[in-house]
């Protein structure tokens, strides 16, 4: 197998097999390169670009936000290891929920003088 098709075949999700499927799976794939690329840039505008391409429907959402999370996570157990990036996704998941459902999230979170209009 050559390294192309390895890498190519490594970044679709099981059961995608039609032709269709295959080049939705290669344009969300680019999108969400292109997307994480633009972040580490910070490239603004180019971030707004990739997501409203990615966005036009449905199904390029799921295909994007898949995309998504196949490359964290094999950029995660890669850089970290996969015990450690399972850790780290259970804390960030528990962290999460705490701050969803408590009552003064705010609190959380330091004031900047800059937003406070009462400074």
């Amino acid at each position: 197998m050559t390294d192309l098709r390895r890498m190519v075949t490594a970044g679709l999700p099981e059961g995608v097999t039609s032709i269709h499927d295959r080049r939705g799976a290669a344009r969300a794939n680019r999108q969400a390169a292109a997307f994480v690329r633009f972040q580490l840039l910070g490239d603004a505008e180019g971030m707004s670009y990739a997501l409203n391409e990615a966005m036009t429907g449905p199904t390029e959402r799921l295909a994007f936000i898949t995309a998504m999370g196949a490359m964290a996570g094999n950029l995660g157990a890669q850089a970290m290891g996969q015990q450690r990036m399972l850790d780290y996704l259970k804390a960030v998941a528990e962290t999460s929920a705490a701050l969803e459902n408590s009552e003064d999230i705010d609190r959380y979170f330091p004031q900047d003088q800059d937003d406070d209009p009462d400074a």
